[in-house]
Parts: structure tokens; C-alpha cells; sequence
């Protein structure tokens, strides 16, 4: 996997839409102007790690989804796949105690 400087400002440009920041108020938030903003999101040039950092806090992200487009972490997809299972286990029990209860009624 390689890095995609284009992708990542566009994920970039993506979230700090979605907080409703104009180029220039992020920019100033991020101590860097709203020319090189715009690059960085036109993936003409990569951001620094130091700025991808400041970047993923402010707009409470994270690296893995700005840099990679990864937005589950591996402990996320664990727990994901354990609820899943619990919620299937769940629905067993529900059948089995519905069918219990239609054997009483018969």
C-alpha cells in the first residue's frame, strides 16, 4: 500500500466540511495558510505526520481513516463481531422461548 496524498486531502477536505469549517477557519486553526490547506486537500503536496496529527485531533478523526481511509480499528471490528454474535445468540433464545410458550399454550 502506498500513500495517496490525493485521497488523504480529499478525506481531509471531506471532515472539515462535515464540521463546517470554511478552508480559512480551519487553516488559522491549524496555524497554516489557507493556500497550503488547499494543496494539502488537492493532494498537491502530503501534509507533515506533526500536521496529519493536528489534523485528525481537530476534527476528531483518525490517522488510520485520514491517511488510510480506515474508519474501524481491529479492537472496533473485534467488538463489532462479538455483538453480532451476541445479537444472533439473542435471537435463538427469542425463538426458543416462542416456541416454548406456543408448546404451553397447545
Amino acid at each position: 500500500m502506498y500513500f495517496d496524498a490525493h485521497a488523504t486531502g480529499k478525506r481531509i477536505q471531506k471532515a472539515r466540511k462535515a464540521h463546517g469549517l470554511t478552508q480559512e477557519q480551519f487553516a488559522i486553526k491549524l496555524n497554516i495558510s489557507d493556500r497550503h490547506l488547499g494543496r494539502i486537500e488537492r493532494g498537491e503536496c502530503a501534509a507533515s505526520i506533526d500536521l496529519l496529527v493536528e489534523v485528525a485531533v481537530s476534527l476528531k478523526t483518525t490517522l488510520d481513516f485520514l491517511i488510510c481511509g480506515v474508519t474501524e480499528t481491529p479492537r472496533e471490528r473485534e467488538l463489532s463481531a462479538l455483538i453480532e454474535k451476541q445479537h444472533q445468540n439473542i435471537q435463538k433464545f427469542k425463538m426458543t422461548i416462542n416456541s416454548l410458550m406456543e408448546e404451553l399454550e397447545t
